[in-house]
């Protein structure tokens, strides 16, 4: 059946979220902005399949749909499987790939940022900041993905992300913590030391260990580190140069939905600039990001909470996944900044659960690098 559309707005809306983990924490200020203009409309969230754990809970969304097969033709498939369940899609990637299911989906009004020869898929094209003079404006993303929402007519309705926690995700985790030993109200200091985007983004393992040893000393917090598949050595390094009791989940990894739940039991969460570091403002937990070859413009955003410490250097943002020469952007960060800007958080934050800005509030203002 065509979706059509209603007299108070569109019948059925998808939107393609990023691929990114952080990205698409970012991106749940869209759903709500959707789910505010449409309040009548059927919402999917169309991501990577293992992005679904992600999304449980929110009440933005009535759907996800997984892309489960990447390629083109899997799109295409995907879009033909669809056709007639949606008069709005709002494609938040640039990629063509990710404008290729709702075209074939025939969603009635299609709209994203030209580029990458897709312009043919789209009913609305918009112009990237900076066009025209190589890469674009650096600013937050959600201010970026702002102007598609409202090119749609939807009212935006803040720059904050939004997780949930759910019962299944907290008893899991309960159980999880138990397993570890930790005490029921036992708050942690949270580390996550990897960053999918490549090994440039990475601070040196042992420099986290000693900012946990600093933090232990000053608080008594025990601190845990959050791993991704593929990141058990960065953990194994860290514990070889721990002065402090330190828990890792290298044996035993974390899901997506278990590690929003232990970061609601964090006081605090020391971050490479990844996909945790958003999961952490998402659910309110005060985060110190070390920021190396990415421009921090791109993730300024909802900053109450959060200390984003980062080197001027002449060769950055150079934005390599991989440093060619002394990667001095991440090795001039020092342990002590990093433990002395937790404590500075901890001090400012000792409540948990409350958000790192207001869904409504003001932007924060674009630094100059």
């Amino acid at each position: 059946m065509d979706a059509g559309s209603r007299g108070d707005g569109p019948a059925g809306v998808l939107v393609r979220m990023p691929n990114w983990l952080g990205d698409a924490v970012m991106a749940t200020c869209v759903l709500r902005a959707v789910r505010a203009g449409a309040p009548g409309a059927r919402i999917a969230a169309a991501a990577r399949p293992k992005l679904g754990e992600l999304f449980a809970g929110l009440p933005f969304m009535d759907e996800f749909v997984p892309l489960d097969d990447q390629s083109l033709a899997g799109a295409l498939r995907l879009g033909w499987s669809r056709r007639g369940a949606f008069d709005l899609a709002l494609i938040l990637p640039n990629s063509l790939r990710s404008a290729l299911m709702p075209f074939a989906a025939r969603a009635r009004r299609r709209i994203g940022y030209r580029g990458q020869g897709r312009g043919f898929l789209l009913t609305a094209r918009l112009a990237p900041p900076g066009a025209g003079r190589g890469r674009r404006t650096p600013e937050p993303m959600p201010w970026y993905w702002r102007r598609i929402v409202e090119a749609a007519g939807l009212p935006w309705q803040g720059d904050a992300p939004e997780l949930r926690v759910t019962d299944a995700e907290r008893e899991g985790a309960a159980a999880r913590a138990r397993a570890f030993g930790l005490g029921a109200d036992e708050r942690l200091i949270g580390i996550s030391p990897g960053a999918a985007f490549g090994p440039s983004k990475l601070w040196l393992p042992e420099r986290f260990a000693e900012a946990a040893a600093l933090l232990h000393r000053a608080t008594g917090m025990r601190a845990i580190v959050f791993l991704a598949p593929g990141e058990e050595a960065l953990g194994a390094e860290i514990a070889r140069s721990a002065r402090s009791p330190i828990i890792s989940t290298a044996n035993d990894l974390l899901s997506i939905g278990l590690l929003k739940a232990f970061m609601t039991r964090c006081a605090l969460l020391l971050s490479t600039d990844s996909g945790t570091r958003h999961i952490a403002v998402a659910l309110g937990t005060p985060v110190v990001t070390v920021v190396g070859p990415t421009d921090p413009r791109y993730t300024a955003y909802c900053l109450e909470r959060q200390r984003v410490i980062a080197k001027k250097v002449p060769c950055g943002p150079c934005h390599f996944r991989e440093c060619p020469t002394d990667h001095r952007c991440m090795t001039e960060i020092e342990a002590g900044e990093v433990a002395a800007a937790g404590l500075e958080l901890l001090g400012r934050y000792a409540e948990a659960g409350r958000p790192n800005c207001a869904p409504g509030a003001p932007r924060a203002p674009t630094k100059k690098w």
